[in-house]
């Protein structure tokens, strides 16, 4: 039997959620997993047909190559192959050369033995997303806001002019509902700077429903209220993306990976999430950047994007403490909080370092002035 990695999914913003565990082949049903193939040999791919223009600009800025092999799909054959013995193929993952599909437990061994298979990874995972109350802030919550953006030195951006034109963000999270209509972004909606929008869920295009997360997210990073901005951002343009579904008892983990392609491919600069794994899957002293997740936004970071994740919100708790997966990775922007009315660190925000000793958090912001 082949050596089998353990998966989970992971994002980014300001809250780290759960995960249960789940045996590769102890299965009582058909269940998901994610198939590693070897190799794309003999295969065709053209970069200037494939990519957005601004995420060929991104790799020339950045000195990067215009593509590698990450960026190539996925062997046809291989796919025949595996159409034939999957029950159903749910999603392909080109920077890991990997399938998502449906398999039944007793077909699992048979794939497991084909050479061009090179691991077996079970999906079916619990987790969660952290929800937001949707409501207008009160005049203190503003005045908390106004605070926010003072500490992260909202002045000088103001004075050099920078409010993120030009930078392409995306946004992954649990749906984005009045975005499309409400006044804290009409002028992006005015300026159609909303490039793209993609449900990973329901595989449509409509992302401006479900969990209200998203949505105070982007406010965060890009709102106004009448002339007042909440984010520094005010400027930038977003790819968003519906990754995740609130209230299930498991989440469809694949959807963060084919989102972040999906970003890369149409330019995005930034990648902010919103999921993150702790215990319930695995141990602090596994919080070493391996995990798929981890190493999911360290190749979207090899492509020049850069990836901001929250440390996580285990700081109180004593049977963990410490910062979930994929803020142990090395190529993110880990992110903690502090407190607003002390500047000091607010209690359940996670702590680092992560178990090989890298010094996390990155950087600290507000943890809850929304």
């Amino acid at each position: 039997m082949k050596n089998h990695l353990i998966v989970c999914l992971a994002g980014v913003t300001v809250f780290v959620f759960l995960l249960a565990p789940f045996s590769l082949w102890s299965q009582d049903s058909d269940a998901l997993y994610f198939i590693e193939l070897t190799d794309k040999e003999g295969v065709a791919f053209d970069p200037f047909t494939y990519f957005d223009r601004k995420a060929l600009e991104r790799r020339v800025q950045q000195g990067l190559p215009l593509c590698d092999a990450s960026d190539y799909p996925l062997r046809v054959d291989y796919l025949k192959t595996l159409h034939s013995m999957a029950d159903t193929i749910l999603g392909v993952s080109r920077w890991f050369n990997a399938v998502v599909a449906v398999v039944l437990p007793e077909n699992l061994p048979a794939i497991d033995a084909l050479e061009f298979v090179a691991r077996i990874t079970p999906l079916t995972l619990r987790a969660s997303v952290c929800g937001i109350k949707d409501k207008q802030p009160s005049s203190f919550q503003l005045k908390l806001l106004n605070k926010q953006t003072n500490r992260l030195g909202g002045s000088h951006f103001t004075a050099a002019g920078i409010d993120g034109s030009g930078v392409r963000i995306a946004i992954f999270d649990a749906g984005f509902p009045n975005v499309d209509t409400h006044e804290a972004f009409a002028h992006i909606r005015a300026e159609n700077r909303i490039i793209k929008t993609w449900d990973f869920v329901r595989n449509n295009e409509n992302v401006y429903a479900y969990n209200a997360h998203g949505t105070s997210c982007l406010s965060c990073i890009a709102g106004k209220f009448g002339d007042i901005p909440v984010g520094l951002a005010t400027g930038a343009e977003f790819l968003l993306a519906r990754t995740e579904q609130m209230f299930e008892p498991y989440s469809e983990e694949y959807n963060w990976l084919a989102a972040a392609e999906w970003a890369d491919k149409n330019g995005a600069d930034i990648i902010s999430s919103s999921l993150g794994y702790t215990y319930h899957r695995y141990f602090p002293e596994e919080m070493r950047g391996t995990s798929l997740v981890a190493r999911a936004a360290n190749k979207a970071a090899s492509k020049g994007i850069l990836v901001v994740n929250a440390m996580g919100n285990d700081g109180t708790d004593a049977s963990w403490k410490y910062l979930g997966t994929p803020a142990d990775a090395d190529s993110v922007l880990s992110v903690a909080g502090i407190d607003p009315e002390t500047d000091y660190h607010i209690n359940f925000s996670s702590f680092g370092p992560t178990a090989g000793g890298k010094r996390k958090p990155n950087v600290a912001a507000y943890g809850r002035a929304f």
